[in-house]
This record gives structure tokens, sequence and C-alpha cells, in this order.
């Protein structure tokens, strides 16, 4: 009986401040709404199955269950018998309220701040096992985070669960695909639930899929699907019980759907409500399980009409409290917008050796050698050594060791740590997010940098994004294979940096060196931010150095002078910075000297190094092997210009891949790389202007 009550308290504390931001809308005090009436037994629900330390993953439609988690019912509604729970670090209900009406306002004491708009916030208070992730605008896109969360909290040996919602027309998507695969192959403790009111904003069910309930596509992935009466939240109750009960168990993921009728429309005052065939509404509206299970529970003699009334009665004061201290709190400050896209760097890389020859260039006769893709193992090996929250995701890295065995021997080593994922780049990407969430630091392994592509909303849009949006750090690295020079066509030959770099909240680094492969991918596996490592493949096996046994952790965001010059600076990363070396051998030769910029780092860009030797040349060429179009060498010109305009005695020369794909064939790709001869000619062109 006291379960019952409870559920019914949420659930009409829900529709209680759904009711008044409704009203708010009407008064234009809120901008937008997104209802939830008629979600409610379902939501509620899930909230209450929850216990401390699990996590909450949630959409625009899941009030409920934002409530039914955050806030201890003995406490909230005090008199009712309620047992108090084990959560004494949890904030009271009435700040808790208060930020949530807050944020949905868009105030400065909501929990973005005024950066998120309504439920696109994110709340975490781990000394209080509260662990509550929002949502993306992109549906489905969450999924696979969820799974992500659910991973670090299986792998990290408890039986905490994740619960995650969609909607009936993002289970059309992708990630919804990729998500719940992973989860159902890796048999994580997630319980996807699936609201299937029968319409995506205005198209119904029958346009979107064609099985008879979405709850039997969990056939397809070998685990338990369930659909029950959304309305219903007794039945909901008893679904969510042996779901979160499996996954506690080890028994994998359930994928739930409550069957839910179309009260509202998507927003409120979008007039998408229209669509519903008007008989069809008023069923639904007749089958509200707010009145409806108030009204079953009095009957029954569960809850007496002087209990319910002093029920309701406090609800509505919890609101009007909450509320009104919102509306008059103070508005989101300017200077909120500004606040900073990374986290802040708390283990910072020693021994940086900025004026150092490349490693290419150390003499034959120094001692054991290793190539730049050994380096890379070497730093993977040795950061896995070091830290157990680092673990490496990707296709065939473990008993194959990788495409270009960048993982060789780890997985005989660490056989829960390095591992093989389905091809799913956006679920892998998803995955490796929720796990940084809750305090992993995930390496994922593109095979190709071509392939990030399918990966990119999950890198742009949740990763970039979430320290700004959360601050929640995500510390994962994105190795890209990437580069031409071999033959490998157009699917495998690309340079994508230039598409993360216009990203705020990603850190791109293009390591040419030996050394720079090993320390600066350690030290990118150390930052709280996420990274994007490119690696020119073409580098991997043809060149070498002698490093020490324990090699350096490298700063990001440093360049390097890799020639001293006084007549012209060459700019390059990545294979490009070899061609800058070899021109200024050339140029060298012709009494020309060339001061070499390695960038190491485009995100963040060393200005400070370009312009210094801007300032000593007066003239400059970038050369990159991504297409001219967009490229990176367009933004170190550009800045160069806006910064040492002063100093330029030429227009500054960009040497880049023409803008096209590459060819298959060696012989046709040549023509189109940017190679020695172009840039010795682009530099003898800018010292003679």
């Amino acid at each position: 009986m006291q379960n019952q009550i409870l559920r019914y308290a949420f659930m009409k504390l829900t529709r209680e401040l759904d009711a008044r931001f409704e009203n708010l809308l009407l008064t234009g005090r809120v901008a937008k709404w997104y209802s939830e009436v008629g979600n409610e037994a379902t939501t509620v629900a899930a909230g209450l199955s929850l216990q401390r330390g699990d996590v909450l993953c949630t959409l625009h439609r899941d009030l409920g269950a934002i409530l039914a988690y955050y806030l201890d019912p003995a406490r909230t509604f005090p008199g009712m018998g309620f047992a108090a729970g084990p959560d004494e670090a949890r904030p009271e209900p009435e700040l808790l309220l208060y930020r949530l009406a807050c944020q949905l306002l868009g105030r400065r004491d909501g929990f973005s701040q005024g950066v998120e708009r309504s439920f696109h916030y994110a709340y975490r208070e781990p000394e209080a096992g509260l662990h509550h992730i929002g949502m993306i605008s992109h549906l489905g896109s969450m999924i696979p985070v969820a799974a992500g969360c659910a991973f670090a909290l299986r792998h990290g040996g408890t039986d905490r669960v994740a619960i995650n919602f969609i909607g009936d027309g993002g289970t059309s998507t992708g990630d919804f695909h990729e998500g719940l695969n992973m989860a159902a192959v890796w048999k994580l403790p997630l319980v996807l639930v699936v609201e299937n009111n029968q319409y995506a904003f205005s198209t119904p069910t029958s346009l979107q899929f064609a099985c008879n309930s979405l709850a039997d596509r969990a056939l397809g992935y070998g685990i338990k699907g369930v659909s029950a009466d959304g309305n219903d939240p007794d039945a909901m109750s008893d679904v969510f019980e042996e779901a979160v009960l499996r996954a506690r168990l080890g028994e994998g993921p359930t994928l739930v759907e409550a069957r839910l009728g179309r009260m509202r429309g998507h927003s409120e005052g979008d007039d998408s409500l229209k669509v519903v065939p008007p008989a069809e509404l008023s069923r639904y509206l007749a089958e509200d399980p707010v009145p409806n299970y108030g009204r079953k529970l009095t009957e029954g003699g569960v809850l007496r009409d002087e209990l319910r009334a002093q029920l309701d009665t406090h609800i509505v004061g919890l609101v009007e409290v909450a509320l009104s201290a919102a509306l008059d709190s103070p508005t989101a400050e300017p200077a909120t917008a500004m606040r900073p896209v990374f986290a802040v760097t708390t283990d910072p890389p020693q021994g940086e050796r900025e004026s150092e020859p490349p490693s290419g260039r150390r003499k034959e006769e120094d001692s054991a050698p290793i190539t730049y893709i050994e380096a890379i193992h070497q730093a993977l090996t040795e950061e896995m050594e070091r830290d157990e929250t680092v673990v490496l995701m990707g296709q065939d890295i473990g008993v194959f060791e990788g495409a270009f065995r960048a993982t060789k021997g780890m997985y005989e080593r660490w056989p829960d740590r390095v591992l093989d994922t389905p091809i799913a780049e956006s679920g892998t990407m998803g995955v490796a997010e929720g796990a940084a969430i809750l305090g992993y630091r995930p390496v994922v392994e593109m095979q190709f940098a071509d392939f990030v592509s399918c990966g990119f909303n999950q890198i742009v849009n949740v990763a970039a994004k979430m320290f700004y949006r959360w601050e929640i750090p995500c510390p994962i690295v994105v190795r890209l294979p990437s580069g031409g020079g071999v033959g490998a066509g157009p699917f495998h030959s690309q340079n994508p940096e230039g598409w993360f770099a216009h990203t705020g909240g990603l850190k791109v680094v293009c390591p040419a060196t030996v050394e720079d492969a090993k320390g600066l991918l350690k030290a990118a596996i150390r930052d709280p931010n996420p990274v994007i490592f490119c690696e020119n493949k073409f580098l991997y096996r043809r060149i070498k150095a002698s490093l020490s046994s324990e090699g350096s952790v490298l700063p990001l965001g440093k360049a390097a002078v890799r020639r001293e010059g006084s007549d012209i600076t060459l700019v390059g990363y990545g294979a490009s910075l070899w061609t800058c070396l070899e021109v200024a051998d050339k140029l060298a030769a012709e009494g020309v000297s060339a001061e070499v910029i390695d960038l190491r780092s485009l995100v963040p860009l060393d200005e400070e190094t370009i312009l210094a030797s801007v300032a000593k040349t007066s003239r400059v060429v970038v050369a990159h092997e991504a297409l001219l179009t967009g490229g990176f060498g367009g933004e170190v010109a550009a800045r160069i210009a806006d910064a040492g305009f002063a100093w330029l005695d030429a227009p500054v020369r960009r040497v880049a891949y023409p803008d096209r794909p590459a060819p298959y064939v060696k012989a046709l790709e040549a023509v189109l790389l940017p190679g020695v001869d172009k840039v010795l000619a682009a530099a003898r062109e800018t010292l003679a202007y």
C-alpha cells in the first residue's frame, strides 16, 4: 500500500509542476515547454526502481523519473509514513526543486546556470549517489552513452544499473541499434525504456516500424523484451523491478516498451496534436494515469480521501514555494557564456623538449631505435600499467592486435580492458563517453581515420560539448590512423583534423616524430578532455628513433622549432613536417636559412611560437596534407595575418592537397600530395615576392 501511495505522490508532484510550466508558457515567462502529461505512470515507476549509485539517463518527457530519483520520499512528503532512505548526503528536497525550477526557467541557479535548455542538463552528486545524465537534441544518441555508464558500473565491480529512455520515433535511429547491440553483446546492466505514445512528432508508428511491438526487437539482440501498459504504475513497477533485478544479477539489458497515448503535442503550442484523430485522442485522455490512479487508490481504500487531500495540498505548496523562488531568482550571468570548454589538466606533462631535432634524424648508432607505431604501442602500454581506469576500445584490437598492431600483446595482459567492439563507431564512441563520465579514461581506435565519420555526432555533439554544458570532464582519446601516400584510395587516406579543430571543446593533436607519438599520446590519455589524436600512417614504420626507457610526457598545445632559420618560416605537422625539413635542406644549399615549425597540436594552437618565428623571418609557407579549402593551414594563415601582419614581407602561402578525394593508384596520388617540389616552389615564390 505504501508503495502505491508513493507512486501516486510522485505522479501528482510531476503533474503539478508540469501544469505550472504549461501556464508559464501561456503567459510568456518560459519560451518552450515539453509536457510529460500521460507519461507519469511509466517515468515515476522507473525512477523509483533506482537505488543510490544507479544512473538515470532521461529525455524531455521524463520529469517523473527525475523527481522520483532525486527526492527522498520521507523528507519530500513528511508525515506520510514513508521510510527514510540511506541518502543523508542528498540535498534537501526544497533545494533540489528550486534548482530544477531554475534550470527549467534558464536562471543562474539552475543546474547548467543558463547554458542548457530544460532537460538537456546533467546533475551529479557522487557522494549522494546521484548520477543523472541529460539529453542532446539528436534523439537516440544518448543510448550508447547510457550503455557506457552501465559498462563503467559493471566494470567497477558494482551491481548498479542504468536506466535510459527513448521515444518510439528514436528507435529508428542507428544509435538505438548500436547502443542496444553493444549492451547486449557485453551483457551490460542497462534498462532501455521506449515511451511509445504512437507518434513521433507527427509521424504515426505505422510509418515508423513494421513489427507488432517494439519489445519484439529485443529478440534480435538476444535480450529480454517486455511490453506493458504505460498508464498502469503498478504494472510498470513490476516490469522495472524485474528488469533492474536481472541487470543487477549480471543477466544483461532489458528492452521495455511502455504503451502510452499521445495526450500532448511534441512541445506545447506546436499544433502537432492535430494529427491524432479525435476519437483516438478522446480515448487517450480518458486513460490519463494521474487522476485514474488516484481514483483507483481511493476507491480501493488504499488512499483515504483525507490523506489524499492532505498530500495534494502539500504538493501544491512544494511546487509554489520552489517556483516562486525560482521566478524571483537571478537571471543567467553574461559571463557564464564564456565559461571554459576544457577541464583543467591536473597532471601537467613534464619533460618538454621543444628545440630537439626530430626523431628520424637521430644517428644510426643510437641504440634500440623504435618506429612511430612502436612508440604508440609503448605509450598505450605504459599508461595501461600506470592507470587501471585506462581502457582500450576498437575493432579487432584484441586477439588480432589491431589493423596496424598498435595493441600487440595487450589483450593477453588485460583481456578485460582491451575490448573488441562491433563495427559500430557511433556506439563505441557513446560507450566510451558514458564510461568517461563515471571515471574511466577510454582510448578508442578507429581502424582508419576515415571511419570516424560514422561516429561524428557522438564526438562533436556529445563529447566536445560535455564540459561546457555540464562541467563534467570527458577524458577520452580517439586515435585516428590518417593520411595518404600509401595507395589506399578515397576511403582510407583522409586527413580529418579540420573537422574537429572547428568544434569547440575538442583538442586535436598531430604528432610527426617518434618522441611526440609517444609523449603526446601519454599526455592525451592523462588529459581530462576529449582528444583527437591523428597518427599519420605513412610514418608508422618509416621513421625511427631511440627513446629512453620511460620516455617523456610532452605538453599539449606547444609547438616545436625543429630547425632554426632567419629567411623564411615553414610550418607543418604530421607527415608534412618531414617535407618541410627536406625543403629546408634544399634551401640551405641555395644559401637560404629556413626555420621549420612543427605545430604538433592544432588545438590548443601555440600562436606564440608561430608569431615569434614570423617576426624573425617575415615570410611564411604553411604545408599540410589535408584539403586546401577548410584546411587548418587557412587558420594558421589567418592568425598570422591578424596578429603578425606588420612583420610580413610577403603573403602567407599555403600548400595543401587539392579539393578532391585521394585516388587509389600511387602514381595518381603522388600528383596531388603536397610533396617537396610543391613546397619548395612555394617557398621560392615567397622569397622572391
